[in-house]
């Protein structure tokens, strides 16, 4: 059985539709906000954001706002995507690694930016999507565990990405970034409210981060970064 013509849809048209999108996403969300990096545009012109959202969230794919994945996750807005890789500086030949890879849209950028990739993701159907996406991407080592451990048995990371909020860097932060390495991501503020962050490590015979606030941005926590509530009597 065939679909009548009226409703057929014509899938080299539509990709000519989505490549539109993506390039009014850069010319009119990215490129006026400061985004100048022209790696990063380039792979944001490419990747097809469609594919890391539910069917229904499609259509709003392109669109200058985050987008609901379920379980209190989101896919971030792509104006907070490119601010928090244009502060990674991402370059060919770097081990990434991604905590919260949800879709794997980041991990998947990061990938086509030259950069060897470990993704790290604990929710089972967000991982499912997210390996499929990466899936024809030999650059990108897709991980299901806890994100509040990282992935030690590839480290050291020359990069650790956030995608999405923390409350505070990780313990393990301090053993799997490399000594001149980076930590990109949001720590969180009030409510919904973060700040995005790099952090980079103390100098030589100190301990600790030097962290460097950049813009704010709401950002939802990721889930294993929640702080536990504690009760005074």
């Amino acid at each position: 059985m065939t679909l009548p013509a009226a409703i057929m849809i014509d899938p080299a048209a539509a990709e000519q539709e989505w490549e539109e999108a993506r390039n009014l996403m850069v010319d009119d969300q990215l490129r006026p906000s400061e985004i100048s990096n022209p790696r990063i545009l380039k792979a944001m012109r490419s990747l097809s954001r469609q594919d890391c959202v539910p069917t229904a969230q499609q259509a709003l794919a392109y669109a200058d706002v985050s987008l609901p994945l379920g379980e209190g996750r989101v896919l971030l807005q792509p104006l907070l995507t490119a601010r928090l890789m244009q502060a990674a500086n991402p370059l060919p030949g770097q081990h990434a690694l991604v905590i919260g890879a949800g879709t794997g849209y980041s991990a998947a950028l990061l990938a086509s930016l030259g950069l060897t990739v470990t993704a790290v993701e604990s929710n089972a159907a967000l991982s499912e999507q997210g390996q499929a996406l990466c899936s024809a991407m030999s650059s990108v080592h897709w991980v299901r565990g806890p994100l509040s451990l990282g992935e030690e048995s590839h480290a050291p990371y020359d990069l650790i990405y956030f995608d999405g909020a923390i409350s505070t860097l990780p313990a393990f932060c301090h053993i799997q970034l490399a000594a001149d390495g980076r930590v990109v991501g949001l720590m969180h503020k009030a409510g919904d409210l973060s700040e995005l962050f790099v952090a980079t490590p103390a100098p030589e015979g100190t301990t600790g981060f030097i962290l460097t606030r950049l813009s704010e941005a709401r950002c939802p926590l990721l889930p294993e970064f929640v702080p536990s509530r504690s009760f005074a009597l």
